[in-house]
């Protein structure tokens, strides 16, 4: 009776305030001509159009919504989403369709370096959070977007390395000792190996840009997905946050981890756990053969969740996520009955 009580509750909470939702892909130049950005835009839309599936591929299964429809009248608030690394603009789509039916622009974008085949650990951790920075120049300055998105409720959420990137924009700090001494006592760690798999020589790097602070004062929240970076994040410069920010944790990194995480359960923000989850639970469901595809090379952990499970973390995720927005006033809370 739990499980079903909760299960209605979100589904009233996420058709509350239900759009259609559309969705167009653009190319975007920024002033780094070295790292173009293709994004994927998820918006309200008034269009009556059938939805399709979308974005689907071998592995994972796509998304649904209006290709190049067109855009709802009025002002929205603005979430940016920033996948881990290896990800894509699509690998949070199951979460900014239903940001977008709530009346939200949610924007992706492919993070060079960090995305879908062409994802290395010698890419500069920092990079995705000025990605985000001048997404936000090319889109506020733009139509029609410029017109329609609410300059007061623009937000951020990610996913891993894109939730390190999220907590950076809101003000949370990195060093470069604390990121080495981390990867020297936590060797087995799952970044640290990912790093090690790079042979990139941690006390070594670029000190000036990884301790820089990346706070944009135009991000008024930032919610992070398991994200990376918790055991080097410094809990003083997370506690000097001034906006809402909301961790969710895994309970597990996978399953054969037992319950070694990232450490997203030991920063000092708002916590939201979900115990059932593991780190890759926050990617899109899986096909039926996704495994058998992805045992192939030693990666099928990422889809080892049974759908019904993977759907109740997205769903549970979700509703916590709408949850907090509207507490906080970004998003219209749902009417009375």
């Amino acid at each position: 009776m739990r499980t079903i009580f909760f299960l209605c509750t979100l589904l009233f909470s996420v058709n509350g305030w239900s759009h259609a939702v559309g969705d167009q892909s653009q190319l975007i130049t920024t002033s780094d001509p070295q790292r173009p950005l293709a994004i994927r835009i998820f918006y309200p839309t008034s269009s009556s159009a059938a939805a399709q599936q979308q974005a689907a591929n071998g592995v994972l299964q796509g998304f649904t919504a209006i290709a190049d429809a067109p855009l709802a009248a009025g002002k929205f608030p603005l979430v940016i989403l920033s996948h881990g690394s290896g990800g894509n603009n699509a690998s949070l789509a199951w979460l900014a369709t239903q940001l977008a039916s709530q009346g939200m622009i949610v924007m992706a974008a492919n993070n060079p370096g960090s995305t879908t085949g062409d994802s290395s650990p010698t890419t500069d951790i920092t990079l995705q959070t000025q990605d985000i920075r001048n997404l936000l120049d090319s889109v506020l300055a733009s139509a029609p977007w410029h017109n329609a998105i609410d300059s007061q409720k623009i937000g951020v959420i990610g996913h891993s390395k894109g939730g390190y990137s999220a907590l950076a924009l809101a003000g949370g700090m990195i060093t470069r000792q604390r990121f080495a001494e981390y990867c020297r006592s936590m060797p087995d760690m799952p970044d640290c190996q990912f790093y090690q798999r790079g042979k990139l020589n941690l006390p070594q790097l670029d000190s000036s840009r990884l301790e820089a602070s990346y706070r944009d004062p135009r991000i008024r929240f930032a919610i992070a997905l398991d994200p990376g970076m918790g055991y080097v994040l410094t809990p003083q410069s997370l506690r000097q946050v001034h906006i809402p920010v909301m961790v969710i944790t895994a309970g597990y990194y996978i399953r054969a981890s037992g319950t070694l995480n990232l450490g997203g359960d030991k920063l000092p923000v708002l916590q939201h756990p979900i115990p059932q989850a593991g780190h890759f639970d926050f990617l899109p469901l899986c096909q039926p053969q996704a495994r058998q595809i992805l045992a192939e090379e030693g990666e099928a952990f990422i889809c080892e969740t049974p759908e019904t499970t993977r759907r109740e973390i997205h769903q549970q995720a979700t509703s916590s996520i709408i949850d907090f927005l509207q507490q906080h006033a970004f998003l219209r809370a749902a009417p009375t009955q």
